[in-house]
């Protein structure tokens, strides 16, 4: 197996390992290469390594020096750099405070983040007393079927909304969920009113939800939490009462942590 075989997975797409690969050999040792200096270490063609090297310059993860004809790395690395930086400290500054909202109620806590049509999970607390559900890091769900990804779409206008979902149906996950654009912006305008978004089976069928916003010091909601427990144990009263006081406090607290002032 050369340096750019992949592992045995049929799920794994070659070219993206290939181009993966060209990007980890910029490093702070060596800054800089030529196409058949990259062509030899990677043991490819040197065709390849162009097509690879040409993609990754338009997607401007590389950049081309006209003089030498070489190639480093360009500005969309740095970006994902800070990106990663900006949620490590993220997490740092929520992971004590899911803690305490884990402790007060035993159920499971999330924190999440909005990647287009769809909710991400950035961080998992599980419940104590109450598990309901059972997501790991990482994990993608329509943001539209839940109560975290409704408050990031919240903001959104109603062209905003129609934009984001042009060429797409919005999946019914159940029979609650929202399954068209204006029904989803109804929905979101009175979440945000009310300021958190509740979700009683419409997600996953026994499992109820509240979810509140994180803003930042300019105002923007950037990131959401939820806590979930069984339907079984929390009836809306329950939520509506002091479980929805506690995630709004966590919310608040974590907004001032980073900055926001009402």
């Amino acid at each position: 197996m050369t340096e750019t075989s992949p592992p045995e997975d049929r799920y794994l797409v070659p070219g993206l390992v290939r181009g993966m690969r060209l990007l980890e050999k910029f490093t702070h040792n060596q800054q800089e290469w030529g196409l058949s200096e990259l062509a030899r270490v990677l043991e490819l063609p040197r065709s390849t390594v162009f097509r690879l090297a040409h993609t990754l310059e338009k997607l401007k993860y590389l950049e081309r020096h006209p003089q030498r004809k070489t190639y480093q790395l360009g500005n969309r690395v740095l970006n994902l750099g800070f990106e990663y930086l900006a949620s490590q400290e993220l997490l740092e500054v929520v992971r004590p405070f899911l803690n305490t909202l884990n402790e007060q109620t035993g159920c499971s806590v999330h924190l999440g983040v909005l990647d287009n049509r769809e909710f991400v999970y950035l961080l998992r607390i599980a419940g104590r007393r109450h598990l309901a559900s059972n997501v790991g890091v990482g994990t993608c769900f329509p943001a539209h079927a839940t109560t975290m990804g409704r408050v990031l779409l919240s903001e959104l206008s109603l062209p905003e909304l129609q934009q984001l979902y042009e060429g797409t149906m919005l999946e019914q996950v159940t029979k609650q969920t929202a399954n068209s654009v204006p029904e989803l912006h109804r929905l979101l305008g009175k979440e945000q009113e009310q300021g958190y978004a509740l979700s009683l089976s419409a997600f996953e069928a026994g499992v109820v939800s509240v979810g509140a916003g994180i803003r930042d010091a300019s105002g923007k909601i950037i990131a959401a939490i939820n806590i979930t427990g069984p339907e079984t144990v929390f009836d809306r009263e329950a939520l509506e009462g002091e479980i929805k006081d506690r995630v709004l406090e966590a919310a608040a607290a974590i907004s001032k942590r980073l900055g926001h002032r009402e």
